[in-house]
C-alpha cells in the first residue's frame, strides 16, 4: 500500500483514565456540594454576638473555598477525554518530499539565553540546511548562504558586533554550564493529553511545529513587497520565504497576523485568539522530539512563573478573558480549558487564606472546621484525601514517583504564595496603568553550586527576599500555631474541635521542611540568610498579634 495513502499518527481515548476522571470528578462534586451547603447553612445558626469572630473567619475561609472550587472545576475539562498518539515515521516520504522546516532561534538576554551554541549545533547536526545563523552567514561558506543572499540582508553586516557578541558569550559558557532538564511531570502529561481529546492543545512556549499556513494569513496573490518591508524589516529573502501578503488593517491592530503580544504569554493568548481553523496535536514519542533547557534555582522558576502569571491575569481582566471570549470560537469542555489556564495565578487567595486564618484562629481557639465527631468531619476528610490522592494517581500513572507527588505539591504550594501572588498584582497594576508590561526572560546558564544543589534534591533560596519572604513567614505561622494549638487542645481537652486545623498546619508545615532546614540546618550557599529569618519571625509575630487583637475586640 502506498505510505502516502497513510496516516502519519493515530490518537487512541484512555478510557481507562477517562472513566476513572470522570468518576472522581461526579465523587468529588458531590462533596463539593455537601460542603458548600455546610458552610452556608452555619452561616444561618451562627447569629450570636459571641459567635462573630467564627462566622468572620469561616466567612473568609468559605471564600478561598469557592475560589478553589471554581479552578479545580475548570481543570476538570482536562481529565474529560484524554488521548495518546502512536506515530509512524517510516510513513514519511522521502526527504526531497518533504515540505522546508524554518528554525527560529531568539533571545530577548544573550547573557542569560545564549543562541550561539544551539545554532552551531543545528549546522553539524542537519545536513544540506540553509541557515541565516550569524555563524554561517559570517563565514560565507559555499551553499550555506543561498537563501540569505538579499542584498538588503547582505548590507547588514555587522561583523564586528558579531564578534564582540560571541566573545561575550564564551566567557559566559567558560565560567558555567548549561544543564538539560529533563523533568515531565504529571500536570504537563494531563494538560496536554486532556486537551489534545478535545480539540487541540494551545500554543506552548517552545518545542512545537507549527505550519506557516496556521501562523500567516490566507495568500493574496499581489504582494507589496514596500508595504511588508514595513513591518518585517527589510530583507526581500525573508519577506519571499513568506510567499504571503497580509491586509493593511491586519498590521495596524496585529490581532490576525503570526504571534501576539497583547500579553506577556504570547503563546497562550496566539492560540486563543488565533482560532482560525488551528488544527493542534500532542504528540510526545518515546525518543523526545526536543530537549529544553529548564530552571534549576528556585530565583528563576519563580521569576519565570511571575511572568506567567502576570501574562494570564492579563487576559483575564481584558475582553478576552476565556470564559466570555470562548463560547464564541470554541466548545464547552476546550472553554473551560483556557479558563483554567487564565484563572490559575488566583490559586494564591486560597492558599494564603488556608495557610494563616485557620492557624491564627487555632491559637485563640475558635473552631472553623466541623468537630470530629460531626458528620460534616467526613465530608472535609474526604475533599482532602480525594484531592491528594487523584494527584498521586496522576504523578505514578505518567511514569513519575511519590517523591515526584511530593516535589510537585510544594512547587505549586510555593508558586501560589508568591509568584502568582506578585505575578496578579502586577496586571492589575498595568491594568490601572500604575505600571508598564515588561518580559523577564530567566537565567538557562548555571554555576557548578547551583548545579550541585539541584542533582542532590535541594532547594536554592538565592533568591530575593520579596520571593523568599512570604515562604519563611508562612512556615514560621504554621510552626508556631501547630505548636502552640496543640497545646492549647490539649489542655483545654478540645483536641476533637481543632483537629482539622492542628493537622492542617502539621500539613503545612511538613510540605514546608525544605523551608525550615534552609533556616536552621543547612549551611552552603542556597541556605536561607539569617536576615531574611529575622525579618520573617519579626513579621509573623506582628502577623500574630495583631490577629487575636482583632479577634479579641470581636469578641466583645
Amino acid at each position: 500500500m502506498d505510505n502516502t495513502t497513510l496516516p502519519l499518527h493515530l490518537s487512541h481515548v484512555q478510557k481507562s483514565s477517562s472513566i476513572i476522571n470522570r468518576s472522581h470528578t461526579l465523587l468529588h462534586s458531590t462533596a463539593l456540594i455537601a460542603l458548600i451547603y455546610y458552610r452556608i447553612a452555619s452561616f444561618f445558626q451562627t447569629t450570636k454576638t459571641r459567635d462573630l469572630p467564627t462566622t468572620f473567619s469561616c466567612f473568609i475561609i468559605f471564600t478561598g473555598e469557592l475560589i478553589l472550587s471554581f479552578i479545580w472545576f475548570l481543570g476538570q475539562a482536562y481529565r474529560f477525554r484524554p488521548v495518546t498518539r502512536t506515530v509512524f515515521p517510516e510513513r514519511l516520504p522521502e526527504n526531497a518530499e518533504l515540505p522546508a522546516v524554518d528554525v527560529f532561534i531568539c533571545t530577548a538576554d544573550p547573557s542569560k539565553e545564549p543562541t550561539l551554541e544551539v545554532t552551531m549545533l543545528i549546522r553539524m547536526l542537519a545536513y544540506g540546511i540553509k541557515t541565516r545563523c550569524p555563524e554561517a552567514y559570517f563565514l560565507g561558506e559555499e551553499g550555506n548562504n543561498e537563501s540569505s543572499s538579499g542584498s538588503e540582508f547582505m548590507a547588514d553586516r555587522e561583523k564586528e558586533k558579531y564578534e564582540n557578541f560571541k566573545s561575550r558569550v564564551m566567557r559566559i559558557r567558560q565560567n558555567s554550564i548549561i544543564i538539560v532538564n529533563r523533568d515531565h511531570t504529571a500536570v504537563v502529561e494531563v494538560l496536554w493529553q486532556g486537551m489534545d481529546g478535545l480539540q487541540g492543545p494551545c500554543v506552548s512556549g517552545t518545542g512545537f511545529y507549527i505550519k506557516r499556513e496556521a501562523l500567516y494569513a490566507n495568500p493574496i496573490k499581489d504582494v507589496d513587497i514596500m508595504e511588508l518591508k514595513q513591518y518585517f524589516g527589510p530583507s526581500i529573502e525573508f519577506i519571499k520565504s513568506f510567499g504571503r501578503h497580509y491586509k493593511p488593517k491586519d498590521h495596524q491592530h496585529s490581532s490576525s497576523v503570526g504571534f501576539l503580544y497583547f500579553s506577556v504569554v504570547e503563546d497562550y493568548f496566539t492560540g486563543l485568539v488565533n482560532l482560525k481553523g488551528w488544527k493542534s496535536v500532542y504528540c510526545d514519542p518515546v525518543r523526545p522530539a526536543f530537549l529544553g533547557v529548564g530552571t534549576t534555582n528556585l530565583n528563576d522558576v519563580l521569576v519565570q512563573s511571575t511572568r506567567w502569571s502576570s501574562g494570564s491575569v492579563e487576559v483575564t481582566l481584558s475582553r478576552f478573558c476565556p470564559l466570555i471570549y470562548g463560547p464564541k470560537k470554541m466548545s464547552a469542555l476546550q472553554t473551560m480549558c483556557y479558563g483554567e489556564l487564565a484563572f490559575l495565578p488566583f490559586y494564591f487567595l486560597p492558599l494564603w487564606c488556608f495557610a494563616t486564618i485557620p492557624q491564627l484562629c487555632l491559637l485563640n481557639g475558635i473552631a472553623v472546621y466541623p468537630e470530629a465527631s460531626n458528620w460534616f468531619f467526613m465530608v472535609f476528610l474526604f475533599v482532602f484525601l480525594s484531592s491528594l490522592s487523584k494527584h498521586i494517581q496522576e504523578v505514578l500513572s505518567t511514569g513519575g514517583s511519590m517523591r515526584s507527588w511530593i516535589n510537585e505539591q510544594r512547587i505549586w504550594m510555593i508558586k501560589s504564595v508568591t509568584c502568582h501572588l506578585y505575578g496578579s498584582l502586577d496586571a492589575i497594576m498595568k491594568r490601572l496603568g500604575m505600571r508598564e508590561a515588561k518580559f523577564m526572560t530567566t537565567n538557562k546558564v548555571i554555576d557548578d553550586e547551583q548545579t550541585r544543589l539541584y542533582q542532590t534534591g535541594k532547594i536554592d533560596f538565592h533568591t530575593s527576599i520579596m520571593l523568599l519572604a512570604p515562604l519563611v513567614i508562612l512556615t514560621i505561622i504554621n510552626v508556631v500555631s501547630f505548636v502552640g494549638g496543640v497545646t492549647r487542645a490539649m489542655v483545654a481537652r478540645k483536641f476533637s474541635d481543632m483537629f482539622i486545623q492542628v493537622f492542617l498546619s502539621l500539613f503545612i508545615v511538613t510540605m514546608g521542611y525544605p523551608v525550615i532546614e534552609g533556616m536552621i540546618l543547612r549551611k552552603d550557599k542556597g541556605r536561607i540568610l539569617p536576615s531574611v529569618t529575622i525579618l520573617s519571625v519579626l513579621v509573623s509575630t506582628i502577623f500574630l498579634s495583631l490577629g487575636s487583637l482583632v479577634l479579641s475586640v470581636l469578641l466583645k
